[in-house]
C-alpha cells in the first residue's frame, strides 16, 4: 500500500539522517511526553478520547530562524463504550520557522507532511488505515544552555480509519507535549 511505503520511507530517512549529520552544527534530538486528543466518534459511543503519548524528535537547525524536523509520536487513542479502540501514531517531516525572542527563549511554527497509522481493535465497523497529509504546529523553546532546552508544543494531525463496507473516515487529533532537546 502506498501509505505504508511512505511511512517506512519517512522512518528510514529519519533513522539514517541523524547519524549522517551528527557532527554538523545545528543537529538536535529530543523526547516529548504529552496528551493526544483524537476526534473520532465510534458507533458504540466514546468512553475515552485522550491518552498520554510519547514521541521522539530529530532536527537540523540551519540558522537561528529555520530548521527541518522529523518526529515520531503517538497522537492518541479512542476507546468506545464496548471496549473497542482506535490508536494512532504519526511520523512527520516539517519545516520549522523560528522567532528568537532573546538568547534563551524562542517561539516556533511548523508546517509539513505526516504519515499516520491507525490500529483498530474490537470495532467491527472500522479497520486499520494509513493516511498521508499536512501537519502543522506551534510551540516555544527555552534554552537552559547551548546544549539543553525544554520545549512545549501543540501539533495537529489528520488520520483515518477504513470503514467496513467501503470508504474511509477521517479524524483530527491535537497533540500537546512538553519535552527536552539536546543540541549537538
Amino acid at each position: 500500500m502506498l501509505h505504508t511505503r511512505t511511512l517506512k520511507l519517512l522512518a528510514s530517512s529519519l533513522l539514517f539522517a541523524v547519524p549522517l549529520f551528527a557532527s554538523a552544527e545545528g543537529v538536535y534530538g529530543g523526547l516529548n511526553l504529552g496528551i493526544g486528543m483524537p476526534n473520532l466518534k465510534t458507533p458504540n459511543g466514546v468512553d475515552k478520547d485522550s491518552q498520554a503519548v510519547a514521541g521522539i524528535v530529530a532536527g537540523y537547525k540551519f540558522n537561528p530562524y529555520f530548521a527541518v524536523e522529523g518526529q515520531y509520536t503517538g497522537i492518541g487513542k479512542v476507546t468506545d463504550n464496548v471496549n473497542g479502540s482506535v490508536k494512532a501514531d504519526a511520523l512527520s517531516l516539517t519545516a520549522v520557522g523560528i522567532l528568537p525572542l532573546n538568547d534563551a527563549f524562542d517561539v516556533y511554527g511548523k508546517l509539513g507532511v505526516a504519515a499516520t497509522k491507525s490500529r483498530v481493535s474490537g470495532l467491527s465497523a472500522y479497520d486499520d488505515a494509513t493516511h498521508t497529509g499536512a501537519t502543522y504546529g506551534l510551540g516555544a523553546e527555552y534554552h537552559f544552555d547551548k546544549a539543553i532546552s525544554m520545549r512545549v508544543g501543540w501539533d495537529h494531525y489528520r488520520a483515518e480509519v477504513d470503514v467496513n463496507g467501503g470508504g474511509s473516515k477521517s479524524f483530527d487529533s491535537n497533540v500537546t507535549t512538553i519535552g527536552v532537546a539536546y543540541h549537538f
